[in-house]
């Protein structure tokens, strides 16, 4: 944990330093025109002077146009937003990981080597998303696999030999593969790490004829077209029934791209 908050820091001021202070001026017009790059300056710069809730605005704005430095940046800024909340109601910590959680698996799926030792990080944790060692060698391992040295190369390091602890034989082998597979991604929605909680949604059963079919979905009846409310981690969320199969289900989830298939053990 300490490792990450100097990072964090240390980013913040490295980022700060290469920018004049005359040119800060050049950079708020440059951002309030929509310049990718001059709002992740002016983000950079709120961040150091620790006005998180501003840096969060201006990342979130670049993030918005693809800029996959942003991006990791945002997903680090809400991290730690939701790591400090501990007063806030479940429901709004909730939403406060579900993007933190989409935004650094983004840009870690794009190479981003600081958003790929903060998922690694997560995977060790089993923060946000189920704990697993496999993965979090692997996000591990790619943060360090950059030609210049900075804080994302030695917290992947850290996260890495931590897992490799954990890990036996054949789940370092298995580890070293995914590595080897790994290949940076244009933005889509395959790069978003699902929240933990999408896991919750379970079909109980099927019952009726084709065209009459009723689902039950976390103990709610559904009809094909029905939406519900489901309390998921902590918060309500709308889960809308799309098609009722003979042993599954489709559905769309609020707040996750794409659809799912739910199928009865």
């Amino acid at each position: 944990m300490k490792i990450l908050i100097a990072a964090l820091l240390l980013a913040a001021v490295s980022a700060f330093a290469q920018m004049p202070a005359s040119d800060l001026a050049s950079v708020k017009i440059a951002a309030e025109a929509g310049d990718a790059d001059a709002e992740c300056k002016l983000a950079d710069t709120y961040l150091f002077r620790t006005d998180t809730a501003q840096a969060i605005v201006w990342y979130r704005k670049a993030a918005m146009q693809g800029h996959v430095y942003a991006q990791g940046k945002l997903g680090n800024a809400l991290l730690w937003r939701w790591r400090m909340s501990t007063t806030l109601k479940p429901e709004a910590r909730s939403v406060i990981a579900a993007e933190a959680l989409k935004w650094i698996s983004l840009a870690a799926g794009q190479g981003n080597q600081a958003a790929q030792a903060d998922l690694a990080q997560l995977f060790l944790e089993g923060s946000l998303v189920k704990q697993d060692y496999i993965e979090a060698y692997k996000w591990g391992e790619l943060a360090t696999h950059n030609s210049s040295f900075g804080f994302g190369s030695l917290n992947g390091t850290y996260i890495r030999d931590a897992a490799v602890l954990k890990m036996n034989t054949a789940q370092i082998e298995e580890a070293r593969k995914r590595v080897a597979a790994f290949v940076p991604l244009s933005p889509k929605k395959s790069d978003i790490v699902e929240p933990a909680w999408v896991q919750e949604i379970k079909l109980a059963s099927i019952s009726g004829k084709s065209d009459e079919r009723l689902a039950i979905i976390n103990n709610r009846t559904f009809g094909k077209g029905d939406q519900i409310n489901l309390k998921l981690g902590g918060k309500p969320v709308a889960v809308h029934c799309l098609e009722i199969r003979e042993d599954s289900a489709v559905i769309s989830i609020e707040g996750v791209e794409g659809t799912r298939e739910l199928k009865m053990k």
